[in-house]
């Protein structure tokens, strides 16, 4: 069934409120390391902060999913908008560890409260069949808005210290609030949960979608070995620059965005079950290629290889999270999948952090590929029975200017 004209005219708004929340986020955060500094505060309270802030999201996912056909009105957007604007605008407060940690949590919980109806809208609009093509271009919008956030937040750091960057990024995220705001919600027949919160919570999680939930989980810990260690080894072990590292590691963002958008429609041709392997043969080849690298050049290629498996999975597993729940549990079914990818953000860098420290970057990188390898044989194990792309997602696009 093809998709309703009305479906796909509410994605480039989607997109821009997308690329301007996230761009706004990236104004911030980036240069709080700057700002930590500034107060006389050590890198690892700012570590700690950081999770704090991963913590909130991780906790309030899962609820904004379950929430997040309700979060679908002008009024409750407007209302949560205004609540996370403030939550911004304190970032600039706190003069210490203790209350810069409490209001990035208080932020980190707020900032996602759109994310659930976002992904679940964009997913689904383009009707039956698209899905890991449609994830694909709105991570695309994420990701460009996440790069301009990250090159002018020093920018802004530089002519005006940290309260600039709250400012703009505060006045950024209420401007990008707007096309999300103005989408004719009230004619969008969007599902109804089906009952309470804990019998929606029960139902989703069988055998498929915690299996899926546990590979996303160990599909983050792999890629923070690019992510969140590739400045330490590609300079220790590999002698570059540090210019270098960061020209890689957005290199291997890029090639993730691309190949994301780019390989959609495979995924969504063989099906999300079919496909699940193919991405984690990527990162195992990507994480045994970085072990066995000798020279710079050779790093960078498996750096690629493992981030065009990162992009495969980025819009392959949650099309396959999703593909048995039921229509009315789905934003539930997305928020939750979005706090697993929270916990697989906070554990990856301590597990492998602590590798990295205690047994040095080799062993770090061989430990990664055995995950790798472990996360392809359960997504080959699974006995997924998904014989068809996409059964899931409804026989119908989200139900735009329709009634269930």
């Amino acid at each position: 069934m093809s998709a309703s004209p009305e479906g796909r005219s509410i994605l480039p708004a989607l997109y821009l409120s997308t690329m301007g929340m996230w761009g706004a986020y990236a104004l911030i955060v980036v240069v709080l390391p700057f700002r930590f500094a500034a107060l006389g505060l050590s890198v690892f309270e700012y570590g700690v902060a950081l999770a704090i802030y991963a913590l909130g999201t991780l906790v309030t996912e899962g609820v904004w999913g379950y929430l997040a056909f309700r979060v679908g009105s002008r009024r409750v957007i407007v209302a949560l908008a205004v609540i996370t604007a403030a939550s911004m605008l304190f970032l600039g407060l706190p003069q210490s560890f203790l209350g810069l940690a409490l209001a990035l949590g208080v932020y980190g919980m707020l900032v996602v409260y759109s994310t659930p109806l976002i992904r679940w809208v964009g997913m689904t609009a383009s009707g039956p069949g698209t899905a890991s093509r449609s994830l694909g271009r709105l991570g695309l919008f994420f990701g460009v808005g996440l790069t301009l956030g990250t090159a002018f937040g020093p920018v802004l750091y530089s002519l005006g210290g940290f309260w600039w960057n709250v400012l703009i990024g505060t006045a950024v995220f209420i401007v990008s609030t707007v096309p999300l705001a103005r989408i004719p919600w009230d004619q969008i027949a969007l599902p109804r949960e089906r009952d309470s919160s804990g019998t929606s919570l029960r139902r989703i999680l069988d055998r498929k979608f915690s299996l899926t939930v546990l590979l996303v989980v160990l599909y983050f810990v792999i890629y923070s070995l690019v992510t969140s260690f590739l400045q330490y080894y590609s300079v220790n072990l590999f002698h570059g620059s540090i210019d270098a590292a960061g020209v890689v590691i957005g290199m291997a963002r890029a090639v993730a965005l691309v190949s994301g958008v780019l390989l959609g429609s495979m995924i969504d041709r063989w099906g999300a079950a079919r496909s699940a392997p193919v991405g984690f043969l990527l990162l195992s080849a990507g994480a045994f290629g970085t072990l066995v690298s000798v020279t710079y050049g050779e790093m960078i290629l498996a750096t690629v290889i493992l981030a065009t498996g990162a992009g495969w999975l980025s819009v392959n597993l949650l099309p396959l999270a999703l593909s048995r729940i039921p229509r009315g549990d789905q934003g539930t079914a997305v928020g939750v999948f979005g706090s697993f990818e929270d916990l697989g953000l906070i554990l990856g860098p301590l597990l492998l952090g602590g590798l990295y420290a205690g047994f040095g970057p080799r062993d770090t990188f061989l430990v990664t590929a055995l995950v790798a390898v472990g996360a392809t044989v359960i997504s080959l194990a699974a006995r997924w029975k998904d014989s068809s792309p996409e059964p899931a997602l409804t026989p119908s696009p989200p139900a735009i200017g329709h009634h269930p």
